[in-house]
């Protein structure tokens, strides 16, 4: 009777498993890490770290348009060590790398590009400030926030963001947030920056920090992890009214994060875990993992042995928004007026799309795009790979 009334209560995203089958492993790209995956109209960009500099390129809807003539490179620098990538609102990208001068990761660059994948110049964040530890950065860019952050110091505790807007590096603000292997997301109904962090470098929950527009702290919420010590939550999604994080596994505490067995959780509103799926086997680890949507497909990536890996996941039909991850450029980054506001003395937008306001404590008013993914076809590949039984707690 109970488990009944439960189910009733719960939303459609809630009452369904999100995660259904897992595809095998394909092995993409050149010998690399920081393999990123972001959804096209009809596939998926592939970005990784390799060189000393970061490349993207579209690989099209069966993973298998890679090709090391056809990459972009979006960095230049030829000596960086770690490096983050984000989608920007206008549909173009942030990057951010760390570099050693005088001492390990003592200094740190980013690059921003346009839609069309044009690149600006060099932005020099730090340079020889042994400070903070620049490896492993949280990067965010959307309308009126875009920026990187660091772990301050080499033992954890507050992280220092950077905001970087024009090509030019503002003042740093103090985050209570460990940056170090972490990630930013924002919250569609209010705007608000959400944090995706560990306590430590490996923690039995994931903590879920929501920053007010100054970078206080407004909640944190926290979620139980189902198998071991989670580290290294590198990416955080908006999934309906809930989300999707991805992060690894370590069997200790005491274990330094950033390689493991690959998960992902599904969460509600309130961060509770609602789904799980353990992508990689226990034993094969994965580093530096990442998720990028395309409709009703969740690609996972990582690394292993120095070498990029992308695994399909399909999403449970009941539980997929109707968004389709990908930035509406139609009005070519700029935000200040479009056409879904009801009117300019709205805060809430046309009561559907709550990031397209006049007033939010982050973005600008911008329209997230309805149209439909044509993801058809990566459902067409998932079906045809041979899948594994999914395994969640």
């Amino acid at each position: 009777m109970t488990a009944t009334l439960l189910v009733l209560m719960l939303s459609p995203a809630q009452a369904a498993d999100v995660f259904g089958d897992v595809a095998d492993e394909v092995t993409i790209g050149m010998g690399g890490t920081w393999a990123r995956v972001f959804p096209t109209t009809d596939g998926f960009w592939f970005g990784q770290g390799a060189g000393g500099d970061f490349w993207i390129e579209d690989i099209g809807v069966d993973l298998s348009g890679y090709d090391d003539q056809k990459r972009i490179k979006l960095t230049e620098h030829a000596g960086l060590q770690d490096t983050q990538i984000e989608r920007c609102d206008d549909g173009g990208w942030l990057v951010v790398g760390s570099a050693s001068l005088d001492t390990f990761d003592d200094s740190a660059y980013a690059w921003r590009s346009d839609k069309d994948n044009d690149r600006g110049p060099t932005v020099v964040v730090e340079e020889r400030e042994d400070a903070r530890a620049h490896n492993d950065m949280a990067v965010l860019c959307t309308s009126g926030n875009e920026g990187v952050a660091f772990q301050n110091g080499r033992g954890g505790g507050a992280s220092s963001f950077f905001p970087i807007r024009d090509n030019a590096v503002a003042s740093a603000k103090t985050v209570e947030f460990n940056a170090q292997g972490a990630a930013f997301a924002v919250r569609p109904k209010d705007g608000k920056v959400v944090g995706a962090d560990t306590a430590n470098s490996a923690s039995k929950e994931i903590r879920f920090t929501v920053f007010n527009a100054d970078w206080s702290t407004a909640d944190i919420y926290t979620a139980d992890v189902p198998q071991d010590y989670a580290s290294w939550p590198q990416r955080l999604l908006p999934y309906g009214d809930g989300w999707l994080v991805v992060y690894v596994t370590t069997p200790s505490q005491m274990a330094m994060g950033g390689e493991g067995p690959v998960w992902v959780l599904a969460l509600d509103a309130d961060f509770q875990t609602i789904d799980s799926v353990q992508v990689t086997n226990d034993g094969e680890i994965g580093g530096r993992p990442w998720i990028g949507r395309n409709g009703d497909v969740l690609a996972v990536s990582y690394d292993r042995g120095v070498q990029p890996r992308i695994t399909l996941i399909k999403l449970g039909a009941d539980t997929v928004p109707d968004d389709d991850d990908i930035p509406d450029t139609a009005n070519d980054g700029d935000t200040g007026d479009t056409d879904c506001c009801k009117d300019d003395d709205s805060s809430a937008g046309n009561g559907e799309d709550p990031l397209c306001c006049k007033d939010a404590d982050i973005l600008d008013c911008g329209c997230q795009s309805t149209e439909v993914p044509a993801s058809a076809l990566v459902l067409a590949l998932v079906a045809t790979l041979a899948a594994r039984r999914r395994r969640s707690a």
